[in-house]
């Protein structure tokens, strides 16, 4: 496991502006390091010591602090809690970028968690009483439009789309996938529902006249 957790620090280590990072535990001191070597074991278990306690301050002051940081001239610290017990220590450049190495952190921080035996799972919560519920039926996801349109309706589709053509000119294939789209949100794509659909293409057609002849004409169709 120590292998593995030394891993995922010298993976963090290629962010730019991270000079090193380290796992620190209350009980077990430097669990992984690859922080500079100027920072010896004992210097870095007083360090973790220190900024550990910061989160032991939530209980006091009735705070929730998961992460902070300390800006020097020299250098940027960034504190990430694991757990009660367990913290991830960051070296940085002063103008490392913050939100990144923050935004790495928290994708290894549930890989770390499972390394760390001291940190203890969180407790199960007591299932609730429901009461009883109406049973819902669940609504279907509109169907996928591409696959509609190159299915078993892609000839009648092919036909609405070049009475709708005479009327509009070529931006008839944009409306047709607009109109396919509002008409799956609506239902299935059937034969029996290709009325609706006209009606729908329709709205395309700023002239009223033109609209009245489009659906005459798709009557031939559907």
């Amino acid at each position: 496991m120590g292998q593995i957790m030394q891993k995922i620090l010298d993976e963090i280590k290629i962010i730019p502006g991270v000079l090193g990072s380290a796992v620190y535990t209350t009980k077990r001191g430097i669990l992984a390091t690859n922080l500079p070597e100027v920072f010896k074991t004992d210097t870095q278990e007083r360090i973790g010591n220190i900024l550990h306690r910061v989160f032991k301050l939530n209980e006091t002051v009735k705070l929730d602090v998961n992460s902070f940081e300390i800006q020097y001239d020299e250098a940027l610290l960034l504190i990430r809690k694991l757990c009660d017990t367990s913290s991830l220590i960051f070296i940085c450049e002063p103008d490392a970028k913050v939100h990144l190495i923050n935004m790495s952190a928290s994708m290894v921080t549930t890989d770390l968690l499972g390394l760390i035996s001291d940190c203890e799972e969180a407790p199960i919560p007591e299932k609730k009483v429901v009461a009883p519920q109406e049973k819902v039926t669940a609504t279907a996801p509109p169907a996928d439009l591409e696959s509609v349109l190159n299915g078993p309706l892609a000839d009648k589709f092919t036909q609405m789309k070049r009475l709708l053509a005479t009327h509009i000119g070529p931006v008839a294939n944009k409306a047709l996938k607009t109109s396919v789209q509002q008409w799956l949100e609506q239902g299935e794509p059937s034969a029996q529902r290709l009325g609706q659909l006209a009606e729908i293409m329709q709205r395309e057609i700023d002239d009223k006249a033109s609209r009245d002849e489009f659906l005459v004409e798709m009557k031939g169709v559907i």
